[in-house]
């Protein structure tokens, strides 16, 4: 009986000590387990990759800038005078022929006056010409008129005494008398025509005289008007007025500057660039500019051959309208074609690779994935710059669960 209480006894020590040992293995295993490393692996069947490229490729050349006026215009005093109106300010829209001052000259005014009375004056001198040409013709003419009418009794005597001077009624010194009075008044009606001809040309002449007279008056008003009308300063073209460089009552030179305004309906982008970039833009060259959310075209028009603070500013022409409300001084971005280059590093664009950005994308090596930090650059048709993080011949594999970019390495199973 003492043998089976202490064989009991034995028995509830092992059953005891087994159960305590089950519990220590339940509450170690979690622990256990999570230091054992769980690996993370994609079917190749399911694997897409993209192969990263070396070659000849066109990429683009980020710029930025602003949007400038391609014609400005100065407006500038004519001559001197004092600022009498100013019916602009900086930034106000004028249209071509607006006037936006207006000067004082007296000189000017004085003379535009003198001139007026000076065509008055002309005017009448012609009129008073015409007049006296008139009275002088007719009374040349009213006396060759009398003279044909002497004549013409004088014949008709010296005929009646003919008949008589052949009978001698009439004694021959009497017929020769009337016949020396016939020739004298034929003489002079004959110097009386030279007198009208004469008479007509004179006339003429003064007349063509006051004539050129009045011309001149005509033309000396004309000028000292058209000067005294200069001194309304108008806009030459439509745009914005940039500045305003006198005030009111201020006293300006010939050639003073008034003002400046730019053509609205003519603007360019003024672009700036890396200066290593310079030598792969030429002028022609294909450009896109980003406006108010919407992409417009352009070519480049100009490169400044200079460079400051390390860029060179290329302006581009727009190819296409500009979106409403686009102004001279307004920013933007862009970006230039440049010249294809052997050297590039490139990959084909997809959802985890965007351009001048940085990404986190895992490299294929046989039947590992390894993560790797890539920076890209610029766009190009369907492909993307590299610009470090990768080797041509690489390949990124793309589309992966987001769930796997934690991992420094992912297997890849067959």
């Amino acid at each position: 009986m003492e043998k089976q209480l202490r064989f009991a006894s034995r028995r509830s020590r092992v059953a005891l000590g087994l159960g305590v040992c089950a519990l220590a293995a339940a509450v170690a295993a979690p622990f256990m387990w999570k230091g054992v490393p769980k690996t993370a692996f994609v079917l190749r069947r399911n694997l897409e990759t993209v192969l990263v490229q070396q070659g000849d490729l066109i990429v683009p050349v980020p710029a930025s800038g602003i949007f400038v006026e391609k014609e400005k215009k100065l407006l500038a005093s004519p001559a001197s005078g004092t600022v009498e109106d100013i019916f602009v300010a900086p930034g106000t829209m004028v249209k071509k022929g607006d006037v936006v001052f207006r000067l004082t000259n007296s000189r000017l005014a004085e003379q535009t006056s003198a001139a007026r009375v000076a065509l008055e004056k002309a005017s009448l001198d012609l009129k008073e010409a015409v007049l006296s040409e008139k009275i002088e013709a007719m009374a040349q003419s009213s006396r060759q008129k009398e003279l044909e009418r002497q004549l013409a009794i004088e014949l008709r005597e010296r005929d009646a005494l003919r008949p008589l001077t052949e009978r001698g009624i009439v004694s021959k010194l009497e017929m020769a008398r009337a016949d020396a009075k016939v020739a004298g008044l034929r003489s002079q009606i004959d110097e009386q025509a030279d007198r009208v001809a004469l008479a007509h040309d004179l006339g003429a002449s003064r007349v063509a005289i006051k004539e050129e007279a009045l011309k001149q008056a005509k033309d000396g008003l004309t000028l000292a008007q058209q000067k005294l009308d200069e001194l309304k300063i108008r806009s030459s073209v439509d745009g914005p007025v940039q500045d305003v460089f006198v005030e009111l009552g201020q006293s300006v030179a010939p050639g003073e500057k008034l003002a400046l305004v730019s053509s609205s309906g003519d603007l360019i982008a003024a672009l700036k660039i890396p200066q290593a970039k310079a030598p792969s833009i030429a002028h022609g060259n294909p450009a896109t500019l980003y406006v108010h959310g919407k992409t417009v075209h352009g070519t480049v028009v100009r490169i400044d051959p200079k460079v400051r603070d390390d860029s060179v500013q290329v302006d581009v022409a727009p190819a296409e309208p500009l979106p409403f409300g686009v102004r001279a001084a307004e920013s933007l971005t862009g970006e230039i074609a440049g010249a294809p280059t052997s050297e590039a590093v490139y990959v084909e664009r997809s959802d985890d690779i965007s351009p001048f950005k940085e990404h986190e994308l895992y490299v294929l090596d046989g039947n590992e994935l390894h993560r790797h930090r890539v920076q890209f650059g610029a766009m190009s048709g369907k492909y993307v710059e590299i610009r470090s993080g990768a080797r041509p011949g690489d390949r990124f594999a793309v589309g992966l669960d987001h769930a796997l970019y934690n991992k420094a390495t992912v297997s890849v199973a067959d």
